[in-house]
């Protein structure tokens, strides 16, 4: 019994390091892209109200990490044997799969139109 108490111990001091390394990942890369690039405006239709697209981008960005935080904590706190339900810890899981997933989906048609417009000529 012992040794499937080891067991556990070691596999919630993993999960946690992954969280970590995962966290501390993140965070060098929201460092980067606030040190990054040109800031564009954007009109929006109603009221002429201007809101900057890196504001846009960078919180929906914070979103999705809030998301994969969230899951990486229910998941700490399953494997550390904690009380937690197992269908919200998979529902959060997967919540944030797809938000991963979206975002992915987004980058690469936002690349690709910036790579078209690259291409036409003046």
């Amino acid at each position: 019994m012992s040794r499937i108490n080891a067991v556990n111990s070691n596999y919630s001091a993993i999960v946690e390091r992954a969280a970590s390394l995962r966290k501390a990942k993140a965070a060098k890369l929201q460092s980067k892209a606030n040190t990054q690039g040109a800031r564009f405006e954007v009109s929006q239709a109603q009221g002429g109200q201007k809101k900057q697209v890196a504001e846009r981008v960078g919180d929906a960005l914070d979103q999705v990490s809030a998301m994969q935080n969230n899951a990486d904590q229910m998941v700490i706190d399953l494997a550390s044997g904690n009380d937690v339900n197992l269908h919200n810890t998979m529902v959060e899981l997967e919540k944030a799969d797809i938000a991963l997933k979206y975002t992915v989906q987004l980058r690469n048609r936002a690349l690709s139109a910036y790579e078209e417009l690259m291409r036409m000529q003046i």
